[in-house]
Formats: structure tokens, C-alpha cells, sequence
């Protein structure tokens, strides 16, 4: 009976998150933010320096990332105090959308060593929407194929 009870448990905890993700997906992809996404492009030379970062409708520590074009690579950047605080690094390459597979965008992965494990699932993506303004898409990756989208971000010079 024991291992009934959790094949039962983990099977409703999956199916949970499964309908989350879904349904969480099919709102950012129906968003408004969805048609400036798919209007932006790859930027037409990489992002150098510091950015600042905001989500809508949602107050953060996070303030932007910083980012070096030389070594495709960046850093977040948050506010803690009277301090600001660099951490989660990135690697940056252009690829295809996770949801969007036809749009060509930068993309921002996590997943390198010196980030936590819960961290390295993050993938975002980004377009240029305007010179040296970026809108991003945020992307949760559990296995290759199946990704959730969980929101937009902008960034700008």
C-alpha cells in the first residue's frame, strides 16, 4: 500500500504541475507582450554592459544584468540594501524560441556550473524591440521538449 500512496502522490504532484505550466504558457503566449516579442529581433551586435532590468507589475530585488560581449557571457545584478550584488552568471547565444520556433533569439542560459541546480532549468530569451531595449521572455526547462513559459521582462541601456 505504501508505494501506492506515492506513485499516487507523485503522479498528482506531476499532473499539477503539467496543467500549471501549460496553462501558465498559454496566458504568456496569448499576452499582449507576446506581438511585440515576435515584432523584435536578434540584436544586430551583442549587449555590452549594464542594463537595467524591470518586470511588469511585480517589485523585485533584481535590477538588471550586466553583460560581456567578448566572452557571450553576463551576470545578474540586484539591489540588497545600499548595495549592489552580482550573482547567477550567464552564458549568451543566438538560437531558436523554446515556444517560438521560428523567431531567432538571444538566448540566456543558466545553465552553467557555478549556478545553483534549481537555477540551471532557466532559460530566458531575448529580442531587441527598440535600440538598446530588449524584451524577454522567461522559460522553465525540465527535460529537452517540454519548457513552460512564466513571463516577460524588459531591459534597456
Amino acid at each position: 500500500m505504501p508505494i501506492l500512496l506515492i506513485l499516487t502522490s507523485i503522479s498528482i504532484i506531476l499532473a499539477t504541475i503539467l496543467t500549471l505550466g501549460t496553462y501558465r504558457t498559454f496566458k504568456v503566449q496569448t499576452a499582449p507582450g507576446q506581438k511585440v516579442f515576435l515584432a523584435g529581433n536578434i540584436p544586430e551586435k551583442s549587449p555590452e554592459g549594464i542594463y537595467k532590468g524591470s518586470v511588469k507589475n511585480l517589485t523585485t530585488k533584481w535590477i538588471g544584468k550586466s553583460f560581456n560581449a567578448k566572452d557571450s557571457s553576463g551576470i545578474n545584478n540586484f539591489k540588497e540594501g545600499d548595495k549592489i550584488v552580482q550573482k547567477y552568471p550567464f552564458k549568451t547565444y543566438v538560437g531558436r524560441g523554446i515556444q517560438d520556433r521560428d523567431k531567432d533569439v538571444l538566448k540566456i542560459d543558466y545553465n552553467i556550473p557555478e549556478n545553483p541546480l534549481w537555477l540551471r532549468f532557466i532559460l530566458d530569451e531575448v529580442v531587441e524591440i527598440a535600440p538598446n531595449k530588449f524584451l524577454g521572455k522567461v522559460h522553465i526547462s525540465f527535460l529537452s521538449g517540454l519548457a513552460f513559459s512564466l513571463g516577460y521582462f524588459t531591459l534597456e541601456k
